[in-house]
């Protein structure tokens, strides 16, 4: 397959071009522009165009601001419609092809579809459609407004995905063979998808990497979030008010709500504030009716077993924003454990893990399997107690050079997935070596659970609770995660 494709949607057609094993479609709108319908509005259908559109070039991302160098590489791009997407197929030509929808991560207020590590193109190679979406970001996409839709960003998810059903056939898709995934806040937006009514149907299977339940905002965080913004910006929470703001004031607006939570010394009180667990202040939301209920009430509802989960991590997230910090004593990391709720013996647990490590190293720890790994498990036994089937990883495999070295740290998992290691910024990312082997076998996995619903490994069950453990060498362990899975406890318990 060679040159450009052209390809019929429901609004018109579409010139693609070949990119090695996949026709590549880019910077498709499933939507109006937010620019005719309004920022806060929730998304409508494009309207159909006469002749043939080009899709050769990425679309614009979501308005955000310019985080400089990134652990992944994910351009800003310029124009009228972030709500816009890529396909890449094998063949529009054949019928009938798995389909997998990728959520980009970016703290729910940064990133975009643009990035090298979410080509397709080896998705493509082995027999699977990838679907990459942009979506509204920070206040555009999440401020509680009065007047507007809550959640727009999810409406924005949710449109995609009807975009998927209506057009994916003319790609060589099959609409009943839908795989959501994302990583991060992809992988939090995935946790989301489950407990919307009106995304019900439009996908069978999700994969949250990195992302979970855990990142999703509460009511009362939205409630003072808005307040923030209205404070910063002095204005009213009005609709017409904020409508009429320039992009770039919005974005400087809620940047300053996000820089304010991490304001202030890194002394026993930030140690307390950061293990009592943060939200991201630019985040779904239950609101009772976008989303209806949290993530892990749905998972635990029988009627929606059928939908089947992957969940997983990495296995040191974020410890290198606390690990290199001398100020923070063993006694910081007690007093914060205590406050936020662990028992003694979990506490003792950490310690004695740590142990030779400096104090900031247990709490980078302690934050990455509170946010990230234990939810994986908490996400995979929910619906394991419903009768579904969920499997669970935890990625491992560290560069031994470089500045993380020694790190599993988030996003690494990324190009593995993707089977990508000789994209953009990878070698800087994972070493001038990362091992070819491992990739083969996490994107693999994840091809195989794209394609029959199993990625190769037991499922997940509340006795042995089996974890695919991604290393050279990797293996499925009974509960390898015990310690931390017993050591926060407590918070599933407090909220049942």
């Amino acid at each position: 397959m060679t040159g450009n494709v052209i390809v019929r949607t429901a609004q018109g057609q579409v010139r693609g071009t070949a990119e090695g094993p996949a026709a590549r479609f880019l910077g498709i709108p499933y939507a109006e522009s937010p620019l005719v319908t309004g920022r806060f509005s929730a998304p409508v259908p494009h309207p159909a165009w006469s002749g043939v559109r080009d899709a050769l070039a990425y679309g614009a991302t979501s308005a955000q601001p310019d985080r400089g160098v990134t652990l992944i590489p994910e351009p800003i791009i310029a124009g009228d419609n972030e709500l816009n997407l890529n396909v890449y197929t094998p063949d529009p030509g054949r019928a009938g092809l798995p389909v997998l929808v990728w959520i980009h991560g970016g703290g729910f207020f940064g990133g975009g579809n643009a990035s090298p590590w979410y080509k397709g193109t080896s998705f493509a190679r082995d027999g699977v459609i990838l679907v990459s979406i942009n979506y509204r970001l920070g206040a555009a996409g999440f401020l509680d407004l009065p007047g507007a839709p809550a959640n727009r960003a999810v409406l924005d998810w949710v449109r995609a995905l009807e975009w998927v059903q209506e057009n994916i056939e003319a790609f060589g898709g099959d609409p009943g063979r839908v795989t959501i995934a994302g990583q991060s806040a992809g992988g939090g937006a995935c946790a989301a998808l489950l407990a919307v009514p009106a995304a019900r149907g439009l996908f069978g299977q999700a994969i949250c990497m990195s992302g979970g339940a855990g990142l999703l905002q509460t009511p009362e965080g939205v409630r003072d979030a808005a307040s923030q913004l209205a404070g910063l910006l002095g204005l009213p929470l009005r609709l017409e008010a904020l409508e009429a703001l320039p992009a770039d004031t919005l974005v400087q607006a809620q940047q300053a709500v996000m820089s304010a939570r991490d304001e202030g010394p890194r002394d026993r009180a930030a140690v307390a504030r950061a293990l009592a667990g943060t939200r991201l202040p630019w985040a779904p939301w239950a609101d009772g009716e976008v989303i209806s209920e949290a993530p892990l009430e749905a998972l635990r509802s029988p009627q929606r077993s059928h939908v089947r989960l992957l969940a997983g991590a990495t296995a040191n997230e974020f410890n290198f924003i606390w690990a290199a910090d001398e100020q923070i004593t063993a006694d910081d990391v007690r007093a914060g454990l205590a406050k936020a709720g662990m028992s003694a013996a979990g506490i003792a647990s950490y310690l004695e893990a740590g142990e030779g490590k400096r104090p900031g190293g247990i709490v980078g720890q302690a934050l990455t399997d509170r946010t990230f790994r234990v939810p994986a498990q908490e996400m995979a036994a929910a619906k394991a107690a419903a009768g579904g089937a969920a499997y669970t990883y935890d990625f491992r495999w560290a560069p031994a050079a470089g500045p993380l070295r020694g790190q599993s740290f988030h996003c690494l998992d990324v190009p593995f997935a993707f089977d990508l290691l000789s994209e953009a910024g990878v070698r800087e990312a994972a070493g001038d070596a990362p091992p070819a082997a491992l990739a083969a076998e996490a994107h693999g996995a994840w091809v195989r659970f794209v394609t029959d619903g199993d990625p190769g490994w037991t499922r997940y069950n509340t006795s042995a609770r089996p974890v695919r453990v991604l290393d050279e060498g990797s293996a499925t362990v009974e509960d390898p995660l015990r310690a931390e899975r017993e050591s926060w406890a407590f918070l599933s318990a407090a909220s049942d």
